[in-house]
């Protein structure tokens, strides 16, 4: 079998130099020459894997083994026994390849690729997770989600690894969400797929994860642009009934106006039919302005905000009210902290502070003084301005819908124009902020304003 292995004839018989030269030069050649050295001189055993080329040039693998044989305590002779491995070690090495090449391709997919055993414990992790977690592979190994995620995240996966396990079917594309210990929470595209033994049961799974978290904040950010555009496009629609139906009224009017004119006769009649034209002819310029003002928040997409202290701006709309304030006897409480900032449009924040103020003293309580409390309190996403009176008040349930409406009053006030809350509620709402109200008959009223931004 030995002179097979070689490929030499069966009278073949080597001197120990000729037989060593059968071995590959190089590293096979020098090992088994050392060792060969090394039994002869201590009497060691040996077994080893080396390349052997045959008579005919063949490359082969071997085992070769060698032990001492003594007599009287000297070596005389080696005992040695050969076999051909050549097709196990090619196999390895072909197992070997393919793991390095499975291996390269694992760690370079843009994807994070796990495997569990059956507690739920990584046994092999890529680069991506790795690199996801900060690690390495080493660290990796052995720990289950609980020792790298939050509690309630690590549970929701346990149990479905559970599931995957139990029930052989694999779980595909599920939307999960990650939080690692520091807080940072990541969204993924998940797949988990059963390891099965050659009994058809489940060891472990294969799970693979794709970060979306930038497809999630695209999804979220198209979703605010249609839900901007649907508001838009109903103010469009409003502001559109509006304006037919108030230059349509104008519009009857003048013609109306004009019909008399031209059928009246009498001077005094007719002077008194220009006077009705001349104020027809106002109050459709206060219109066109209104509208104008109101197509200007509408269209405004640039709005640069700056970081305003709100109680100097307070302040400010207070002195400039001064005398009103101090002719209606209004008791002005300003509770805001001088340092508190907000986000804001600067001419915006005026416009808010100024209508909500002054509709706090014309819609006052005839049987009251007026007095308005100012207050604000920071919020997780930025401040939220409470202004609060003892006037009339609001029937909401009558009148809820309509509160921020156009052109809508509720009370029988010579100024009242319907005009200002909704344009300081489309003001708020182009900065990114929003205006609730709270308001009982005879109590009177609380006005919520939130400015989106954080304070600075």
């Amino acid at each position: 079998m030995t002179k097979q292995i070689h490929e030499v004839p069966e009278n073949y018989e080597p001197t120990v130099a000729e037989a060593i030269e059968f071995y590959k030069q190089g590293y096979s050649r020098n090992k088994i020459s050392m060792l060969f050295h090394k039994v002869l001189q201590e009497g060691s055993s040996f077994h080893e894997r080396l390349q052997i080329i045959t008579q005919k040039g063949e490359e082969r693998w071997v085992a070769a083994g060698g032990k001492a044989i003594k007599k009287d305590g000297e070596i005389v002779k080696i005992f040695g026994t050969f076999q051909n491995i050549n097709a196990q070690v090619v196999a390895e090495k072909r197992t070997k390849e393919s793991e390095r090449l499975l291996t390269t391709l694992i760690d370079n997919l843009p994807i994070n690729v796990f495997i569990k055993d059956k507690d739920s414990r990584k046994i092999l992790v890529n680069k991506a997770e790795c690199d996801y977690l900060d690690t390495t592979p080493n660290t990796l190994i052995g720990k289950t989600d609980f020792e790298l995620y939050d509690e309630n995240v690590a549970q929701i996966s346990r149990e479905e690894d559970l599931e995957v396990m139990r029930s052989l079917k694999p779980m595909l594309g599920e939307e999960t969400i990650n939080v690692k210990k520091d807080g940072k929470i990541t969204h993924f595209l998940t797949s988990k797929i059963p390891l099965l033994d050659m009994d058809g049961k489940a060891y472990g799974l294969i799970g693979m994860s794709m970060d979306i978290s930038n497809l999630k904040q695209k999804e979220e950010q198209l979703r605010n642009l249609i839900n901007v555009t649907a508001i838009q496009n109903k103010k469009l629609i409003n502001f559109a009934h509006i304006v037919s139906h108030n230059l349509r009224s104008h519009s009857a009017n003048f013609s109306m106006l004009l019909e008399f004119l031209i059928k009246e006769e009498d001077p005094n009649e007719k002077e008194r039919i220009l006077k009705m034209l001349s104020s027809a002819s106002d109050n459709l310029l206060d219109t066109l302005e209104n509208l104008n003002e109101v197509v200007d928040i509408s269209t405004n997409v640039n709005l640069d905000k700056k970081s305003l202290n709100l109680n100097e701006a307070i302040c400010r709309v207070a002195q400039n009210l001064s005398a009103f304030l101090e002719k209606n006897k209004v008791e002005l409480i300003n509770s805001v902290a001088k340092d508190l900032r907000v986000m804001s449009v600067p001419a915006y924040l005026e416009s808010i502070l100024l209508n909500l103020m002054t509709n706090a003293v014309k819609y006052r309580h005839p049987l009251r003084d007026p007095k308005i409390l100012l207050q604000a309190t920071i919020e997780e996403e930025g401040i939220e301005f409470i202004i609060q009176d003892n006037g009339l008040g609001i029937d909401l349930e009558r009148y809820g819908d309509k509160m921020f409406g156009m052109y809508k009053t509720f009370h029988n006030h010579k100024d009242a124009r319907g005009l200002g809350l909704y344009i300081i509620k489309n003001q708020i709402e182009a900065m990114g902020g929003q205006i609730t109200v709270a308001s009982m008959v005879n109590k009177g009223s609380t006005f919520k304003v939130f400015f989106n931004g954080k304070n600075e």
